[in-house]
C-alpha cells in the first residue's frame, strides 16, 4: 500500500462525507495518485475504480453502470450530499474512434435527469469527464512546471510518460508529490485550451477540475503536509 508523508495518518470518513468516485483507465498511475487523498479529510471519501474489462471510454462507462447504477451495484451515489463521478481518461486514439463523445453525452444526460428524478436535489454536475491530452501524465507534469513541454523535447522519448518520468527528478513520487495540488491546478489551468471542435489541445488537461473539487475539502490538510516537506 502506498503511504503518504510519514506520520500523517488517514481519517475515517464521516457519515455525511462527500464521495468522489474516480473511474480511470490506468491500474497503476491514476489509482496511485488519487490514493494519496483517501482519508486526508473526514469530510471527503475518494474511491478509485480501476478498469476491469477494458480501458476505452465506453468500457469505463459500462464499468460505471455496473458498480454505480446496476441492480448489483457496489457503491451508492448520494445526490443530496452532491456525490460525484469522474471519468479520468486519456485522449489516445479514443477521440478518432468516436468513443469520448458518447461518454460525455451520457454524463450530460445523467446530470439533466437527476433533478427530474429527485425533487429535493438542486441541479449540479454529478457525472463528469476529465480528459487529458495526450495522457494523465501531463497532469503530473504540471505539479512541477508552469509552462507547456517543448514538443521537440517530448519527441526525443518513446512515450509521453517516459518524457515526464525523465523530466521530474527521480520521477513522480506518489507518496508526497500530490501535495503540490494547488500548483498543479494553477499550472494546468494556465496552459489549458480547446481546439476548434471544443476538445482539449495537446498538453491540456481537465483533471484540474477534479483537482479543484478535491482541494475544496483538503486545502488545510495539504498546507499541513507542505509544512512537513519544508
Amino acid at each position: 500500500m502506498i503511504r503518504r508523508i510519514r506520520d500523517y495518518s488517514k481519517r475515517e470518513p464521516s457519515r455525511d462525507a462527500h464521495k468522489i468516485y474516480i473511474i480511470c483507465e490506468g491500474k497503476g498511475t491514476e489509482p496511485s495518485y488519487f490514493t494519496f487523498f483517501e482519508g486526508l479529510s473526514s469530510n471527503l471519501q475518494v474511491i478509485t475504480i480501476p478498469p476491469k474489462d477494458g480501458t476505452d471510454p465506453l468500457k469505463l462507462l459500462e464499468r460505471a453502470k455496473q458498480v454505480l447504477l446496476g441492480e448489483e451495484r457496489k457503491y451508492t451515489l448520494d445526490f443530496l450530499h452532491r456525490d460525484t463521478v469522474w471519468f479520468v481518461i486519456d485522449t489516445d486514439t479514443w477521440e478518432k474512434e468516436g468513443k469520448i463523445t458518447p461518454l460525455r453525452e451520457f454524463c450530460a444526460q445523467q446530470n439533466v435527469a437527476i433533478p427530474q428524478k429527485f425533487d429535493e436535489v438542486k441541479p449540479y454536475s454529478a457525472w463528469n469527464v476529465a480528459q487529458s491530452n495526450p495522457s494523465f501524465e501531463i497532469w503530473l507534469y504540471y505539479h512541477f512546471y508552469d509552462a507547456m513541454p517543448a514538443i521537440d523535447e517530448v519527441e526525443k522519448h518513446a512515450s509521453f510518460k517516459e518524457y515526464v518520468d525523465s523530466t521530474i527528478a527521480g520521477g513522480f513520487n506518489f507518496q508526497k508529490d500530490p501535495v503540490r495540488l494547488e500548483d498543479a491546478i494553477a499550472n494546468t489551468e494556465k496552459n489549458y485550451s480547446l481546439d476548434n471542435e471544443g476538445k482539449p489541445r495537446v498538453f491540456s488537461s481537465e483533471v484540474s477540475l477534479l483537482g479543484r473539487e478535491i482541494e475544496g475539502f483538503v486545502k488545510s490538510d495539504i498546507k499541513k503536509l507542505m509544512n512537513k516537506l519544508r
